[in-house]
Formats: C-alpha cells, structure tokens, sequence
C-alpha cells in the first residue's frame, strides 16, 4: 500500500516580500505548475502579514516516487509571492509492521548487501527503541554514513536510516601542558611563524591579551589563535573577525555643520545645507521638504562636520512619496462595498452615508451568503465630485463552527517575548464571557531595544487556555550614546536559509546571544561572543534574534526561510 504523508509546513514566511499588505490567499500544488490562481487554495488565519500556520496536505492521489510540493501566497494587492517547495517521496512500504523484528545490521558509506553488514543481536520485538555503540576503529580520518537497518520474521528487510558524522584526529584531552601560543592576521605564516604571546605552562589558556592592530589596513580583518603543547603539537586555531576604522573614538571637536541628501551622494560639502549651531552633539527635530522628489520610494542621507573639518559617516532613513492628497474638499456622498472580487465602481452593494466630510462609522456587513473559509471585505466611497476613493480592505474568515465560549473567562495573562509558562505570566484583571477591553501594558525600562512580541491568553472556568494573541511592537531605546551604538549593530541577510553575520563597532562586545521563536520559547541560546549563527536547523518562521552586550540590549526581527 502507499503510504500517506502528511506535510506540516509550519512557519512559512512570506513576511520581507509582502510586508505591506495583508496575505489574502494560499495555494500549493504538486510537481508542475498551473500557473498563478490555479492551484490548491488553503484555508488561513485572517488579516496576517506573515504566515505561520500548521497545515494538512493529502498525497492520496500521487504515484509512487519522488515528488516536490510548492506553495505560493497572494497578499492584499494582488502579488504573488516566490514559492516554496519541498521534495518528498512516496513509498509502497506498508504502514505498519505486522511482525517481530529479529535481526539487526549496520554498515558504512558502501552497502554490502542484505545480511553482509555488521549483525547486531536483538531480542524478537514488534519495534525497536535501543541505544547501541559502534566501533569506528577501522575508518579513517574524515567524514563517513552510518547505516542501519533491521529484518522482520517474515525475512523482510526495512529501509535503512542513516547518520552522517565525522572521524578526527584531534584527541578529546589534552595531556600535556600548554608551552607557546601565537597569533597571526588574516593569512597563515606556518606553524610557529605567527607572533609569539608569552604563556605560562598551563593546562588550559583562559586569559585576556592585547593584540595590537596598529600595522593594519583600514577594512575588515580576521586574527587567528593556536597554541602548542609540550609534546610539540599545535592545536587547531581560534579566530575572530574585526574591523579596523578610521573613525576616532571620541570626537574632540564641536559639530559646525550639517547637509543632507537624498538618494544619491553628491560628495562631502555638496548636500543641502542645514543650519547647526556649534555644539558636541546634535540631537534636533529637522523639516526636510520633500516637493521635489518623484511618487515613489526614496532614501534620505544626513551628516555633520565638526570644526575639524572631519565629515561624520551618514545616517540614512527610507521613506515613501505618495500622489494622494492630504485632505478631500468635497463630502462623501456615497459607500459600497464587495467580496472578493471587484464589481466596478458603482456596482457594489451600497451603504447608507450621510453627506459627510469624513466618515467614521460602524457597520454591520452580513456574510450569510459567503461559503466557509478565507474572504476579504472592500469598501469605498465616493465624494460629491463623482470621485471614488480608494478601496480600503479586511481579510476575515467564515468557520462552521460556532465562535461561542461557553464558560466564563476566569483569568488572563500576558508575557513579552518569552513563555514562562501556562498560569506563570503576568496577570491581568478581567472577567465576564468575553474580552473586550483597553489593556494597558507596563513595558520595563529593562526592556531590550528593537522589536518585541506581545502575547495575550485568558483562562476560561473550564479550565481551557485560549490561544494567544500576539502583537509586535518597538522599544526605541532610550536619548544618549547606549542607543546610538546598538543602533549601529549590522544583521544580515534578513531573511536568511542558513546563516546569519553579526558585525558590532570595535568598541561593543557580545556578551550573549538568545533566539526566541513566535510561540515564546527559547529555541537557541549561545553564551560566547560569536559573528555567524548557524540556523540550518531552525524551522522556517520568523524569530527574535536579542542580542546582550555591554553597552545596552538588543532586539531584531528576523526571518528563516
């Protein structure tokens, strides 16, 4: 029989391509592609701009052999996401096994056949649950398969499973004293060529030194590590990637002047001028007209000169030109509103508005008609002018099942970031069937600065947890040189498949590094200082990357692809 699989694709992120508008709808297909709408729509949670769902996907109808599942979403305004895709295969292998396994073999890299492996005894059992030990004596040094695999009573041989790891030569102790360590910049000399750094014998080196880059180009620089012991041998080496700039730092000298521009960098002196006064630091409020640039996305660039007549580097902040004018002269004279697909203006079901110079008011919109899943609702108006707004829009969903919590709401809690637990979180004040309050929500000055979750759950007499809600939000940090120096730590790529680089200026070190994935938990916690992080084996999603150090905390949105 085949086998059916069943795919969780939990935490699939569609976040950086569609950030500025809600995902509308989710397709996925098998092997080729229908084109754009075609496909298999999935049913999601509401008014989300990134997806991370669990979802059910059946197989019954695909062949034996190897397949790839894509999966593709549609946000507000109609783009289409790149897909995803996953390869899997289906088996004809039966579900179950009927029978007692009673033999057992491994091998490496090369199989030998059915019943030539290493033979492994084990007790007549209907599965297997046992830790065993494997000699590796016999390979040699490099990475090498372990393969595995076991026979039933009715001499039927299961698949194998595998593992991959590797064989070193480097012993696990060290047993001889630590005599010499040397260190060296960016290309290895040989052994014993570096710069010498004076040891004491020890077993082990844990100490502070000062290297000196006084010799080193301005740029980007890495400084090696290794140490011999007093049996002659070298150990592998440690290294840590630095940047040597030519910014000082202190600046001595009074800021005597500003500019800015936008886009594209006219040369040192040739912005638009702004007027400082001579001070140490600048920490004003500028208007910075914005007439002359086109409809569209731009960058604004700011520096100052001190009486050095040093150019600071730039600040730099992305901003949007829209063509919609600021105000309407004329009232609203006319709404509608349509599901899903667009009647033309005027052919959309009409809602009752006074003559009004805005509208601010609450409706009742009747679903009835609308089959269960994922719809979205448009509205617009039209003005005294004859001119139609533009629609404004809401994605819901209609469910079969009855939105009605039959015992009362007993409890409520909240926690930022991270879970501490069903009933261990900060308790809130409610009561009745429902929640429909303002909450206002403490934030510790203790907080770390950049981006942070907010999660709601209530606790119903029934002794049932809701699900929570979640909100992201910002702690800007707070006026001074702290905040000004976390702002200048560089996270990249966002979004990532793999890895993802840490650079921090020369005087900020890292003192630790936490991930904390959408559900509150912590899933990685690194307590040394590190500049590449290894999220292979993270799943899709989106995370909070909070970083320690000692000038102050950090906190950044990041995606896993």
């Amino acid at each position: 029989m085949k086998a059916l699989y069943t795919f969780f694709l939990g935490c699939f992120c569609v976040g950086v391509m569609l950030a500025q508008s809600d995902i509308a709808s989710v397709e996925y297909f098998f092997d080729t592609d229908p084109g754009i709408g075609n496909g298999i729509i999935l049913d999601i949670d509401p008014d989300i701009d990134i997806l991370d769902q669990n979802f059910n996907i059946s197989t019954t109808g695909l062949s034996q052999g190897t397949h790839r599942l894509f999966l593709r979403v549609v946000n507000a305004d109609g783009s289409s996401s790149m897909y995803t895709h996953k390869t899997f295969r289906i088996y004809d292998l039966p579900a179950t096994n009927s029978t007692d396994i009673v033999e057992a073999e491994f091998f490496f890299n090369t199989d030998p056949g059915f019943g030539n492996g290493n033979i492994r005894t084990v007790s007549n059992a209907t599965v297997m649950d046992r830790n065993f030990s494997f000699s590796t004596a016999g390979l040699p040094v490099g990475t090498h398969k372990l393969y595995f695999r076991v026979k039933n009573s009715n001499n039927e041989w299961s698949m194998y499973t595998y593992k991959t790891f590797r064989k070193s030569d480097v012993p696990l102790t060290n047993a001889a004293d630590i005599v010499e360590a040397e260190y060296y910049f960016n290309t290895d000399p040989g052994l014993g060529n570096g710069t010498n750094i004076d040891v004491a014998d020890v077993a082990s080196l844990d100490e502070n030194f000062n290297i000196t880059t006084s010799g080193l180009p301005i740029g980007t620089h890495r400084m090696f590590l290794r140490v011999k012991n007093s049996d002659n041998r070298w150990s592998m080496y440690a290294n840590k990637t630095f940047r040597v700039s030519d910014v000082p730092h202190i600046n001595l000298f009074d800021i005597v002047e500003a500019e800015y521009y936008f886009n594209t960098d006219p040369g040192l002196g040739n912005g638009t001028n702004i007027d400082v006064a001579d001070v140490a630091s600048l920490d004003e409020n500028f208007n910075i007209p914005t007439s002359g640039l086109l409809i569209g996305t731009h960058r604004m660039f700011l520096r100052v000169k001190n009486s050095d007549n040093f150019w600071s580097l730039y600040a730099n902040k992305t901003f949007r030109v829209s063509d919609n004018p600021d105000t309407n002269m004329f009232d609203i004279v006319e709404a509608e509103y349509y599901f899903n697909t667009d009647p033309g203006l005027g052919n959309g079901t009409n809602i009752d508005v006074a003559d009004v110079a805005s509208l601010d008011e609450n409706f009742s919109i009747a679903t009835s008609s609308l089959a269960i899943g994922t719809h979205r609702m448009f509205m617009r108006v039209k003005n005294s002018n004859n001119s139609w707004s533009m629609y404004d829009n809401k994605t819901f969903r209609v469910f079969d099942v009855p939105e009605i919590n039959n015992a009362s709401i007993v409890a409520a809690e909240y926690f930022i970031d991270v879970d501490p637990g069903f009933g261990s979180a900060t308790a809130l004040s409610v009561s009745g069937d429902n929640l429909d309050e303002n909450l206002t929500i403490p934030t510790s000055a203790s907080l770390a600065q950049g981006d942070h979750y907010l999660h709601i759950r209530v606790l119903n007499a029934d002794g049932s947890w809701s699900l929570y809600d979640r909100k992201l939000f910002e702690i800007d940090g707070t006026l001074g040189i702290d905040s000004d120096d976390l702002s200048e730590i560089r996270i990249f790529p966002i979004p990532t498949s793999d890895y993802v680089n840490i650079i921090t200026p020369y005087h900020i070190q890292i003192k630790s590094i936490g991930i904390i994935d959408l559900n509150g938990k912590v899933v990685m916690q690194l307590n040394n200082p590190v500049e590449k992080i290894n999220l292979s084996n993270l799943q899709q999603g989106v995370y909070l990357l909070q970083i320690q150090t000692q000038n102050g905390n950090l906190s950044k949105r990041i995606i896993k692809n």
